[in-house]
């Protein structure tokens, strides 16, 4: 069976969906605190390792993330992979969760800090456990009354656009000039 033909009703829905996205995301983006991830910029140089977790869509955040810090020339790995090498004092978890409440990224902050890690949580839930054990919260102020999937989709969303702009933060702070970042692109593609 052949699919259905789309109707420019039906691009005109995805259009409008796309715009409310965007105007959730800015919305969003006009109550963070800016300073909070000022001060995690700050703290990637200095950590001896960098490692980043989440679960799910947050998970593919987390690695997107974790590939931008090894563009910069700084140390980072995924926990669980197996080249990731052991952590301890002197490194740094960032754990990444829309709902602070994901049983895996909550048992790898209990874990990196049995092992004397710092831990940062980026969440959209200030007052959830995983908020509450760490050494420094992010939050990405999304309103819990809008829904599961619209929150998890504008906290991946912004979470993602932010800790890029981390990177182009450190890109500055590092002097990144284009011939470095090519040398640690990947080219065995």
């Amino acid at each position: 069976m052949a699919p259905a033909k789309s109707s420019d009703k039906d691009k005109g829905a995805i259009k409008i969906a796309l715009q409310q996205s965007f105007e959730r995301m800015t919305a969003v983006t006009d109550q963070i605190d800016w300073e909070s991830f000022l001060e995690l910029a700050e703290m990637l140089p200095r950590v001896r390792r960098t490692y980043v977790t989440g679960a799910g869509r947050s998970g593919l955040v987390a690695r997107s993330f974790a590939m931008r810090l090894m563009h910069a020339g700084l140390p980072a790995f995924i926990p669980g992979e197996t080249i990731s090498p052991a952590a301890g004092k002197g490194d740094l978890l960032v754990a990444i969760s829309c709902t602070g409440r994901t049983g895996y990224t909550d048992y790898m902050c209990r874990r990196a800090r049995e092992l004397d890690a710092e831990v940062v949580v980026i969440t959209a839930n200030a007052d959830s456990p995983l908020a509450k054990g760490a050494d420094k919260v992010v939050l990405i102020p999304v309103p819990a009354d809008a829904g599961i999937v619209i929150q998890a989709e504008v906290f991946e969303h912004v979470t993602m656009l932010c800790l890029d702009s981390v990177f182009s933060v450190l890109s500055e702070q590092l002097k990144i000039d284009l011939a470095t970042f090519r040398k640690r692109h990947a080219n065995l593609e």
